[in-house]
């Protein structure tokens, strides 16, 4: 039981980061859904809408609760663009997979399982890096 419990509070940044992450994408969709669906806006502008609200709901989450650190304009600055990285290396594993003629859902596996890993590091080192005592 302690050792689960070391093993817990060790990784405790990236389960609590990976818990946002799947809040974050039910926000994403719940808010495309709603302004398709009630004609507030057509799909592109409601996945817009989508990940502005969603961006914004991961960056001070993952500021409070996965790295314990407060939000900044420049903190904020380095999440937006680790978050457009994360998605140009979604678009580029799916758009790797389509050119080796691999099946759709293989390419989503690749982002399934590459994007939030890469995307965690990133945060960690770039985002919320530690600050040298």
């Amino acid at each position: 039981m302690a050792r689960l419990q070391q093993l817990l509070e060790r990784h405790r940044s990236l389960l609590v980061f990976g818990a946002i992450g799947v809040v974050n994408t039910l926000l994403h969709t719940l808010a495309v859904v709603t302004l398709v669906e009630s004609a507030m806006a057509p799909p592109v502008a409601a996945h817009v809408a989508g990940f502005v609200l969603a961006n914004c709901f991961s960056f001070f989450a993952n500021c409070r609760y996965a790295f314990r650190q407060s939000p900044s304009w420049a903190r904020y600055r380095n999440f937006l663009s680790v978050s457009l990285l994360s998605l140009a290396l979604t678009v580029g594993l799916s758009g790797l997979a389509e050119a080796m003629r691999w099946h759709y859902l293989a390419g989503l596996l690749l982002v399934l399982l590459c994007g939030p890993v890469l995307s965690y590091l990133l945060h960690k080192t770039v985002t919320f890096r530690a600050k040298a005592p």
